[in-house]
């Protein structure tokens, strides 16, 4: 039974990074759920390709994040149909707080993308060519999960706007405007190797969806990634806990 549902894990894993030619492709969720002012964190992911993560605790409750994420598939034939190059880069300032075991954090910010792929684009022609579209995103991502020292859960739901502003063969550019909102759920679950350690594993996996009826480019519905981090500053949840019962709080 556990063979069997590992096959059916992988299936679907295949078909859904290969069902379509993603001009673009959603990165990883940033969620630091930080405890207080002076933490810092940074990640490596693979998935999408690599996605490269940082965060910064500015106050007790104002945080910053950004990232990178940067995907070649298949680069030693970009004739190939199956080739398809994407990179994209965020920044994003929010809230954060704690109540007891629990954290939560809201972020709103922005990023610039580029993705190139083989696709149908009625502008260019009936013909299914490769073409390199450039984007903007706008994006509030509120997240919520635990605060332990070891094994942590992290729920987040990316609301994003995603403005494609044009598109490129050869050298003819088209310009479009026509914004599309995603729904972009995800899961990660992040393990500390040791109590007080500032090393961690996560993985994270996570859909992205939109209401809008068919969009005119290809995208990512499913994203699934493993990576590994550092965080700074951190202290383990009975030093917070015994700190702030020391000033009365």
């Amino acid at each position: 039974m556990a063979k069997k549902s590992i096959s059916i894990v992988f299936v679907f894993l295949s078909l859904a990074l290969c069902s379509c030619a993603p001009v673009y492709i959603p990165n990883s969720h940033n969620a630091p759920l930080f405890r207080k002012a002076g933490e810092f964190q940074t990640s490596i992911n693979f998935g999408q390709g690599i996605d490269a993560l940082g965060a910064i605790s500015v106050t007790n409750h104002i945080g910053v994040i950004g990232g990178y994420n940067y995907v070649n598939r298949n680069p030693s034939d970009t004739n190939d149909k199956k080739y398809i190059k994407h990179s994209f880069w965020e920044g994003a300032v929010g809230y954060y707080g704690n109540e007891n075991k629990i954290s939560y954090e809201i972020f709103g910010g922005y990023g610039k993308g580029e993705g190139t792929s083989y696709g149908t684009y009625s502008w260019f022609g009936p013909t299914e060519i490769k073409a390199t579209g450039t984007y903007q995103r706008f994006f509030l991502q509120p997240s919520i999960g635990t605060n332990y020292n070891i094994f942590n859960w992290i729920v987040s739901t990316r609301m994003s706007l995603v403005d494609f502003e044009k598109f490129t063969y050869d050298n003819s550019v088209v310009d479009y405007n026509n914004p599309v909102v995603f729904f972009e759920p995800a899961f990660t679950g992040r393990v500390y190797f040791g109590r007080g350690s500032p090393i961690y594993s996560q993985f994270q996996t996570g859909f992205s969806f939109t209401t809008q009826g068919d969009t005119v480019f290809d995208y990512q519905p499913f994203q699934l990634s493993f990576g590994i981090g550092v965080r700074l500053g951190r202290k383990p949840k009975l030093q917070v806990d015994q700190a702030d019962d020391y000033i009365g709080n």
